[in-house]
C-alpha cells in the first residue's frame, strides 16, 4: 500500500525540487539477454524510460508527473527503503543474462545499488520497490510519443509541425482557448485541433516561429 507524505514535508519536498537542477531519485535496469529496459525517475517529476537492443536504442520517451502522484511514488520508494535492510535479497537463484539492477537515492543509505536474478526471492519492501516502478514504466509505454514535447509546447502563428500520418503542417491561427487551426503543406486543407487532442494529431515540433 502506498502512504503519503505528510503536508510538511510535501512542501519542504517541492521547494527543494524547485531550487535545484533535476537529480535522479530512484533507477531500475532490468536485462534480458541483449536488451535493457532502464526507468529512471527523477527529482522534478520526469519518467524516462530507454529500451537498448545490443548497441541499438529501440525505445526512448519521457513523462512528466503530477505533482500529487510524484509525491506518492517519492513516500512509498523512501518507505521501503527504510525497510530494505542489510540484505533484502534472500536467494540468488536465476540466470544471469536476467538481472536487475536497483539504484536508489532515498533512504538512509543511498545512494543504493541492488543487483539480483530477475527470479530471486526479496523481502517485502523489496518487492515493493520493484512494484513502485512497474505503474510509471507503463504510463510510458502507453503515453503519445509526442506528449511532453506537446505539453510543453507554446503555439504561434507560423510553427511548422509534423503529424502522425507523415505529412507536415503549419500553424495558421491560434484560439483563445487554445484550438489550432493547421494548414497542410500537401493539400490545401485546414484542420482543427482541439487542446486535448494535440498529441494524438501532432509527432513533432518541426520549427518554431520566435
Amino acid at each position: 500500500m502506498i502512504r503519503r507524505l505528510g503536508p510538511a514535508f510535501i512542501i519542504l519536498l517541492a521547494a527543494t525540487a524547485s531550487a535545484q537542477a533535476p537529480v535522479p531519485v530512484a533507477e531500475r535496469v532490468t536485462t534480458q539477454r541483449d536488451q535493457k529496459t532502464r526507468v529512471s525517475i527523477f527529482s522534478n517529476r520526469a519518467v524516462v524510460v530507454s529500451i537498448l537492443k545490443g548497441e541499438e536504442q529501440d525505445f526512448f520517451r519521457r513523462i512528466t508527473l503530477d505533482d500529487d502522484e510524484y509525491l506518492v511514488y517519492l513516500s512509498a520508494l523512501q518507505t521501503d527503503a527504510e525497510g530494505l535492510g542489510e540484505d533484502p535479497v534472500s536467494s540468488d537463484v536465476g540466470a544471469a543474462e536476467y538481472r536487475v539492477q536497483v539504484t536508489l537515492h532515498v533512504g538512509p543509505d543511498a545512494p543504493r545499488l541492488l543487483r539480483f536474478p530477475s527470479m530471486a526471492a526479496v523481502n517485502l519492501p523489496l518487492s515493493r520497490i520493484m512494484g513502485i516502478f512497474d505503474d510509471p514504466q507503463q504510463q510510458v509505454f502507453d503515453a503519445s510519443p509526442s506528449a511532453e514535447e506537446v505539453r510543453t509546447w507554446e503555439p504561434r502563428k507560423g510553427d511548422r509541425v509534423q503529424l502522425f500520418n507523415g505529412s507536415y503542417a503549419v500553424v495558421a491561427e491560434v484560439w483563445g482557448d487554445g484550438m489550432l487551426v493547421l494548414q497542410h503543406e500537401d493539400i490545401s486543407i485546414r484542420e482543427v485541433v482541439a487542446p486535448d487532442n494535440r498529441d494524438q494529431v501532432i509527432l513533432h515540433i518541426v520549427a518554431r516561429k520566435p
